[in-house]
């Protein structure tokens, strides 16, 4: 069996994330007139209760999903793939309908108390009743994953976009005209749909396949393996999913009381979170991409026991990582006020994307990192690390907020972020013998700041588009010539990046 190799399903990933999101933002735009924007903003309320049922639902059976398959595969037991993956189904379908059933009971409750908005309610029992469909549509991405079946995969995915869209517009023209709170069950409706077509799709395929896997019965311990991925990954998810709801409560409320009225509190946080970061973590797709493939293949290494393997693709994808973290944190300084013209219309986006710009380093190389250590089965230490610095977060922002307003969010944010990432790379080095390359860092980051002067001296034209294809397109240039000619970008590592992309391994 040919599998994919992690670069070239990496962009197979990237392709099909992008799709989509251009998919979801021409949609947004029709929903909007559709709809109108009260109908957006309620829309907006029910999927944040989304997001906390999918952790609930969930409960890390995903990453076990990608993880376990991928062990057995390295162990070269075709039989533990098949126990492997009904394991975590009967896990998915157990934990999501105990929190489908749990979302159901309390929907006038939380439409009331929590949303704010009893209008909401018909469209969160429609969602707890596919909430099943949704959370086992994650267990059988992370078989496709961890089996390297990435084209099928992304095509399924486009197919059930597609799906969805075509069902909710349908729903919309037809059943929910004139009514917000119809157009808001038509949304989910439409979601759902799309949801169950993804997992029959899936499980189609499984079917056929497990033919190929015999039903042997030996003593593989999967359920307890299973509960040990699963359990802290879930209480990670939950800790992470209220510390994120806490969070977004106390930013604009710690703003305002810092000498800001609220109006401004709310649209300096509005700025930040929905402009810039956008533009930050929008390149990082490919990144996560590769976070989510090396799941897999570190398993399959450590359960092959080649450290080697290991070692090699772990500082290759690092140092390639921060490659590609340097360059678009540089092109986000450099070009950071015309990006904020251009795409916002805005001068505060652009001020506020050069602020946060030098974090991209640790945020993008961060992803990295975490799927690495997830394929060697570090996921306590990730849950720990995580804990930590999320619990120091919310403190720091109780602290700081109301005295220093939007400096003190900005010190809060790189220090935490900056923590974990020492925490994470520090076990990844002493899990993997692998050295921390500060040489390396260092070369690359004075290559980028030389870039980056060179293009703050050239005359800067007044048109912002100009401006931007001027300063990027310079940047580019003197930056990839530098890493050239510094020797810190072989003609071997882009070799091995063409290699990737077009290379298939048995």
């Amino acid at each position: 069996m040919k599998q994919t190799s992690i670069m070239r399903g990496a962009l197979l990933l990237t392709g099909g994330s992008l799709f989509l999101r251009l998919c979801s933002m021409v949609f947004q735009v029709y929903l909007s007139r559709e709809v109108g924007a009260a109908g957006l903003g309620l829309l907006q309320l029910i999927s944040s209760v989304g997001v906390l049922a999918m952790a609930l639902g969930c409960s890390g059976v995903r990453v076990a999903a990608m993880y376990l398959p991928a062990e057995e595969y390295g162990l070269r037991r075709s039989y533990g793939i098949r126990r492997a993956v009904n394991c975590c189904l009967v896990y998915g379908l157990c934990v999501s309908t105990a929190a489908a059933i749990l979302l159901y009971a309390c929907s006038d409750w939380l439409a009331l108390h929590w949303l704010g908005d009893l209008r909401a309610a018909p469209s969160l029992k429609i969602m707890a009743a596919f909430l099943p469909f949704t959370c086992l549509c994650a267990v059988m991405s992370g078989y496709f994953t961890a089996c390297a079946k990435i084209r099928q995969l992304v095509g399924i995915e486009i197919a059930e976009r597609l799906v969805s869209l075509l069902a909710t517009i349908v729903l919309l023209r037809t059943w929910a005209r004139g009514s917000i709170v119809r157009a808001c069950c038509a949304i989910i409706g439409g979601s759902s749909i799309g949801s169950v077509f993804d997992f029959a799709m899936m499980y189609a395929i499984y079917l056929k396949e497990q033919r190929q896997y015999p039903a042997v019965e030996q003593p593989l311990h999967m359920p307890s393996r299973l509960l040990k991925l699963c359990v802290p990954l879930a209480l990670n998810d939950y800790l992470r999913s209220g510390l994120s709801t806490a969070e977004q409560f106390l930013i604009p409320y710690g703003l305002s009381h810092a000498g800001q009225s609220y109006e401004a509190a709310m649209s300096a946080y509005g700025t930040i979170h929905g402009m810039v970061f956008p533009l930050l973590m929008f390149p990082a797709v490919i990144l996560y991409s590769v976070s989510d493939l090396l799941v897999p293949e570190l398993s399959r290494c450590r359960a092959a026991n080649n450290r080697l393997r290991i070692h090699a693709l772990t500082k290759r994808c690092i140092q390639m990582g921060t490659v590609f973290a340097a360059l678009v944190a540089g092109v986000c300084y450099t070009c950071a006020m015309p990006l904020g013209q251009v795409v916002y219309h805005s001068e505060a986006a652009g001020h506020y994307l050069m602020l946060f710009a030098p974090m991209v380093l640790m945020l993008y190389l961060d992803a990295i990192v975490d799927g690495t250590l997830k394929g060697l089965a570090q996921q306590l230490y990730t849950v720990r690390y995580n804990t930590i610095t999320s619990l120091l977060d919310v403190l720091l922002l109780v602290l700081l907020l109301p005295k220093l307003g939007i400096a003190g969010y900005y010190f809060s944010f790189a220090l935490t972020h900056l923590l974990n990432f020492c925490l994470s790379i520090g076990r990844l080095c002493k899990v993997t013998d692998y050295k921390i390359p500060l040489s390396y860092w260092l070369r690359v980051g004075g290559c980028v700041a030389a870039a980056v002067l060179v293009c703050r001296m050239l005359p800067a034209p007044e048109s912002s588009l100009w401006l931007l294809l001027g300063q990027g397109g310079c940047f580019f240039a003197v930056s990839l010539g530098l890493l050239l000619l510094t020797d810190t970008l072989h003609m071997a590592d882009l070799r091995w990046l063409r290699w990737g992309l077009t290379a298939t391994e048995k």
